[in-house]
């Protein structure tokens, strides 16, 4: 019984589908990686209920005021378990990540995504 308990808890604690810490330190990502996510893990308020974006591709049931909000929640919690999301090509510029046999390439700029998405800032 107790080794059935242990082999238990070494198994869920092993999974690849818990969640991913908030924030990296600064050893966990590469100085060029780290530059075009600055705009991606920045902190802004938090918004209430009546102003944040609602109902969002993979957003989990989170609410989001920013696409800087959006799309780094998409790339902590999505991207890790083979989702769609929005990889930062080059300033201003993103590339839909879609792991998926078959799927086409799509790039968007930061205001066609905050126009398909319904973000103003």
């Amino acid at each position: 019984m107790i080794t059935h308990a242990l082999l238990l808890v070494a198994v869920t604690t092993m999974s690849p589908y818990r969640p991913l810490p908030e924030d990296k330190s600064a050893a966990d990502q590469s100085a060029p990686a780290q530059a075009t996510r600055v705009a991606l893990t920045t902190k802004s308020q938090p918004c209430d209920s009546a102003q944040g974006v609602a109902k969002l591709p993979f957003a989990h049931g989170h609410k989001f005021c920013s696409l800087d909000e959006y799309l780094a929640h998409l790339e902590r919690r999505a991207a890790p378990i083979d989702q769609p999301w929005w990889r930062p090509v080059r300033p201003g510029v993103y590339e839909h990540v879609k792991r998926m046999p078959g799927a086409k390439r799509e790039v968007a700029t930061r205001a066609e995504l905050m126009k398909r998405f319904g973000f103003t800032k």
